[in-house]
């Protein structure tokens, strides 16, 4: 047992430290063992050991810290330290390097390389004696940045050093300081490595300098040039700065061994093709060959490491890919059988927009054909600025962006109907390659709807306004008229002021037709119905309107119609407007097509109509029709686009309609003719023939007043 000291472990593995423990037992030293590093440290203060062997991941404490704890110590920092890890990423090796390690070995390692580099750290140790003088060091480098980082690592560990940039100025520096060492870079100007370490050996003052050449090349064939200078030894770029020091530790100490005979022919070396005259002594030559050999081993120990790791990362990435595969598959089909079962289209856009995949219901909505939608485009389906929209979001997503609603979108569907739609997507991988995913619904008629709620509650709000004014304006014009009447009384019917009062008179009777109208818009303008046929009630209004006019006007109806439960007198009002509205939409000349039919109403429609039986009237005609702008506006109080219009035309015909249980719409595009629709709830009720008879009587235009 040696009683120089003792090595201490520091494993906080029991497993891994016995194990450790039995490796180091043959280097005749006593072991200690601690599971922590605050323990490690208390042992450390107890008893000062020869060295310390510390695992990295550590609880509490780990390996690093420990470290750092002896080296900021100035009793401790010359305890040499190994720090042991089973991470393999450089940057940890550099962690521990800052920390003040003296070596660094991976997991797994093998027991007599570990043993080896333990022995070559304690024989240091015994040999510091050779060390207590000041080393001097020259470093020959033309790169000031790397001379300057290699200077500061070696200063670090007490030798003085020397800088020259080139091979001329490091043979004077030599010649001037005679360093113990030389480490000198390869490729430099004015005088290259291989020629000042040629010219060191042949002086009889310097040739015992041993010599380090650093390089970053790999050929073969240099590394023969190097032995035929007689370096001592050489590391390729990047090295390691832990195995660097350890080298330069070795031939300080080797300097002045024995051995150092010179052979003065030199040796003829053949070396692909190319002859050598190696010139060096016999500790020389084995220094160098080592250092060959040692770089070799470690270089062809990792790569066959790397490939055994990179076969078994081969097998399990085949492996991956198979089990991913039948994955995908699998995926794919279900992704398919659900797809095609959605209420909702679904498309797979690449990434040039082109489409991948289109569910049925994706074809439903666009009016294509699945076939003819894969070989579509976005663009051929989006108008130009929704396309710029769906061309952002595209490229957001592939780029990993998360998944988001899209704002509302209008596509453009086979028939050239433009359909509003609402838009999620989201990134995927399909069949390899990047995509994305859209899901989208077509919320044409959810949005109509909308709209239609949000115009019910417009007409509403004034309705309850409309009423008001109407009663208060009626109660002034009944005091108006009242007084007038009054004041005719007391004047002669000659008299000027009578004529005066008289058509003040009927100005106020004439405003009772507006306070009707207002009562009318209004909830106050409650309908009295009657139950009647509304063939000829329609027919008479559209007659009487086009009475004097270029119209032209057709009728398609059916003999068998139902009879209806109206107010003769607003409904008659309502087909009167409508007339007249398309009547001016064509100054030129026209024709006005009214048809009547019975319509059976589904639950599930698009418009804001209960289900149920009505009688439906169509209203169409030839004129300039009514832009996409102002189409959603017409029916709202005070809009209009005539000069002398009052705006509250169609807005009474739509709260008139709305009374009776009914509906309004309308269809129409510029340039292409206007068309409403007139929904009245059938009637329960028979028609009785005295009815039948009266309905031959022409309505009063008073109604229309």
């Amino acid at each position: 047992m040696n009683t120089n000291g003792y090595i201490l472990i520091v494993e906080d593995s029991k497993t891994q430290a016995g194990q450790l423990e039995a490796i180091l037992k043959p280097l005749g030293y006593s072991i200690s063992i601690a599971y922590t590093g605050k323990d490690a440290l208390t042992n450390l203060k107890e008893k000062k050991p020869v060295l310390v062997i510390a695992d990295i991941l550590m609880p509490e404490m780990d390996g690093y810290q420990v470290c750092r704890q002896i080296k900021s110590d100035e009793k401790y920092r010359d305890i040499p330290v190994i720090l042991l890890t089973q991470l393999s990423d450089p940057k940890e090796v550099i962690k521990g390097l800052e920390s003040g390690a003296d070596d660094f070995i991976s997991k797994p390692y093998n027991e007599e390389i570990l043993l080896a580099r333990i022995k070559t750290i304690l024989g240091i140790r015994i040999k510091e004696g050779v060390l207590k003088k000041k080393i001097n060091i020259l470093i020959v480098e033309d790169s000031p940045t790397q001379a300057e980082q290699l200077k500061y690592l070696l200063e670090e560990q007490g030798y003085d050093v020397i800088i020259a940039g080139n091979g001329k100025d490091g043979i004077e520096a030599a010649k001037k300081s005679r360093p113990d060492l030389i480490i000198a870079d390869i490729l430099m100007p004015v005088m290259d490595g291989y020629t000042m370490a040629y010219e060191i050996k042949r002086d009889e003052a310097l040739k015992k300098i041993p010599i380090i050449l650093i390089t970053s090349l790999l050929e073969k064939k240099d590394i023969v040039r190097k032995a035929s200078v007689v370096a001592d030894g050489f590391f390729t770029k990047p090295y390691d700065d832990a195995y660097l020091l350890t080298k330069i530790k070795t031939l300080i100490l080797s300097q002045n061994d024995e051995n150092k005979n010179w052979d003065i022919n030199g040796i003829d070396v053949n070396f692909a093709g190319d002859r050598y005259v190696v010139k060096s002594n016999r500790r020389q030559i084995l220094t160098f060959l080592l250092s060959t050999y040692e770089n070799a081993v470690q270089q062809n120990h990792d790569l066959i490491i790397m490939q055994r790791e990179l076969q078994i990362i081969n097998e399990q990435l085949e492996e991956k890919v198979r089990e991913r595969t039948e994955e995908l598959q699998s995926s794919e089909e279900n992704f398919r059988a659900i797809s095609e079962n959605a209420m909702e289209g679904i498309v797979i856009i690449g990434s040039k927009g082109e489409h991948l995949y289109a569910n049925e219901m994706a074809a439903k909505i666009t009016g294509y054909s699945g076939d003819e939608l894969l070989k579509l485009n976005m663009k051929d389906v989006l108008p130009p600025d929704n396309l710029l929209v769906m061309k952002e979001r595209l490229k957001e997503r592939l780029e990993g962006l998360p998944r988001q609603s899209y704002p509302e979108i209008t596509i453009i569907a086979k028939d050239g109907r433009r359909i509003l739609i609402e838009t999620t997507s989201s990134k995927t991988l399909w069949h390899g390659e990047a995509a994305l995913i859209v899901i989208f619904r077509d919320i044409s008629d959810r949005k109509r709807k909308e709209d239609e709620l949000i115009k019910l509650a417009k007409l509403e709000s004034l309705g309850i306004l409309a009423g008001g004014i109407a009663h208060d304006f009626n109660n002034l014009l009944t005091g108006v008229i009242g007084n007038l009447s009054l004041a005719k009384m007391y004047c002669k019917p000659d008299d000027k002021i009578c004529q005066i009062l008289s058509e003040a008179e009927k100005a106020s009777t004439n405003a009772k037709g507006l306070t009707y109208q207002l009562l009318t818009f209004a909830k106050g303008g409650a309908p009295v119905k009657k139950t009647i046929s509304i063939v000829k009630l329609i027919k008479d209004a559209t007659v009487f309107a086009c009475r004097g006019s270029n119209t032209k006007c057709n009728f398609d109806v059916p003999e068998d119609i139902w009879a209806v439960d109206i107010d003769e007198g607003q409904i008659n009002q309502v087909i009167y407007n409508m007339v007249i509205n398309a009547e001016q939409s064509m100054p030129e000349g026209g024709s006005i097509t009214v048809c009547i039919e019975n319509a059976s109403v589904k639950s599930e429609n698009k418009y804001l109509i209960k289900e149920g039986e009505y009688v439906k009237v169509t209203i169409s005609d030839t004129g300039a029709g009514i832009t996409e702008e102002n189409l959603s506006k017409i029916f709202d109080p005070y809009f209009t686009t005539k000069k002398e219009g009052s705006g509250l035309g169609l807005s009474t015909c739509y709260s008139i309609i709305k009374n009776h249980g009914g509906y309004i719409t309308v269809d129409s595009k510029a340039g292409a003719g206007t068309t409403f629709y007139i929904y009245i709830p059938r009637s329960e009720k028979e028609i009785s023939l005295e009815e039948i008879e009266a309905e031959g009587k022409l309505i009063p235009l008073s109604y229309l007043s």
